[in-house]
Formats: C-alpha cells, structure tokens, sequence
C-alpha cells in the first residue's frame, strides 16, 4: 500500500476564517490602540497624583482639572472597549451560521472521498481471495494424491496395524494454517480506532514471509 495522504479537508470552511479573522484583525487592532491609549492615561494619572503633592493652590487647580479630564478619557475609552468586546460577539454570532453551512459543504465531501466501509470491504475481499486461492491450490494439489495414499492407508490390514493414519493423512491438513483468537480479523472498535487516527493496541506490521 502506498503512502495516505489526505487532500484538504476544510476548503470552504477556510475561506470563512479568512474572511472572519480579517475582520477580528481590525477589531484586535483598535483593542491595541485603545488598551494603548489607556496605558499613556494612567501614567499620566500616576504623574498627576505625584504632581499634586507639594504643589501651589494654581497648579493644584490646573492639576485637578486634569486628572477630572483623564477620568472622563479612561471613561469614554472603558466604554469603547466594551461595545467592541460586543462587537466581537456580534461578530462571532455572524459568522456561525456561516461557518455551518461551510463545514456541512466540506463534511459532504470529505464523506464521498474518504470512506474507511469502502476500505474494509476492499481489503476483506483481497484477503480472502488470496486465502481461496491458497487453500483451492492445496486441496488441488490433495486430492490430486489422495487416492494413491487412501488406496493404501484404507486397507483393513493397515488400520490395525497403524490405528492413526487418519492422523497422518486427511483432508485438514492440507489447508492454510490458521489461528486466530478472537472471534473476527477486525472489530467494529477497531476500525472506529483507526478512523480516530489510532492503530489499535497489539496490531504490528508483519513481516514479509513468501508463501511456499
């Protein structure tokens, strides 16, 4: 088998977060300048309160002053960044049945590309041809023989001298070897393992060993 490799699976679903992180960029943008702009008045509100210590009655005045006028920026620009966190949200709201119908489109075709049902039975029929083909190639080669064999080992006399010929000589022997513990090859969790991106525990990859 050669190397899996999946196409992408979310070409519209992309193009909606391109479209939808354009837009959080300039909402993220004016955060910056605004968490930015709110930096500078607290430093200045900081600087202020230092000011007003042993300050004259006029710069007092003109302090205060200021420090009212930094409160009512850090107001106005607390109120800002509110209505743009409600802008992200309105936004996200937006978007959502956007991103939905996108991924129904990409889920659909993901569906008609990749389906592990078409695998299993692909790989069940190869299995079990190779197997037929063995096993009718040994009963060929068995019954081919057989009557020679039989027109010895069936004569009474033989039987009782060598009572467990039927041990040494019947139609099972000469079949492909099997045994397996389980009751199937592949369970239903398995393969759910494996659509999950996991092989399950124990499964190897065997070794190459030709067929005799």
């Amino acid at each position: 088998m050669g190397k899996v490799e999946v196409k992408n699976l979310f070409v519209e679903t992309e193009k909606v977060v391109a479209a939808y992180q354009e837009k959080v960029n300039k909402l993220d943008q004016q955060e910056r300048e605004l968490n930015a702009e709110l930096s500078v008045l607290q430093e200045e509100m900081t600087n202020n309160i230092l000011d007003q210590e042993g300050a004259t009655i006029s710069e007092l005045v003109y302090l205060k002053i200021s420090a009212k006028e930094i409160v009512q920026k850090t107001e106005i620009i607390k109120v800002l960044l509110e209505e743009l966190a409600e802008e992200r949200t309105a936004l996200k709201l937006q978007f959502t049945p956007i991103y939905r119908t996108a991924l129904r489109t990409d889920i659909s075709n993901r569906n008609g590309r990749y389906n592990a049902n078409e695998i299993v039975e692909r790989y069940r029929y190869e299995m079990l041809k190779e197997i037929a083909e063995i096993g009718k190639q040994m009963q060929k080669q068995y019954f081919a023989i057989a009557e020679d064999i039989y027109e010895v080992f069936e004569d009474s006399e033989v039987k009782k001298e060598f009572p467990r010929l039927e041990y040494a000589f019947n139609q099972e022997l000469f079949m492909p070897s099997f045994g397996w513990f389980g009751d199937s090859v592949v369970s239903k969790k398995d393969v759910f393992n494996a659509t999950r991106g996991y092989l399950p525990e124990g499964v190897k990859e065997p070794k190459e060993k030709d067929v005799l």
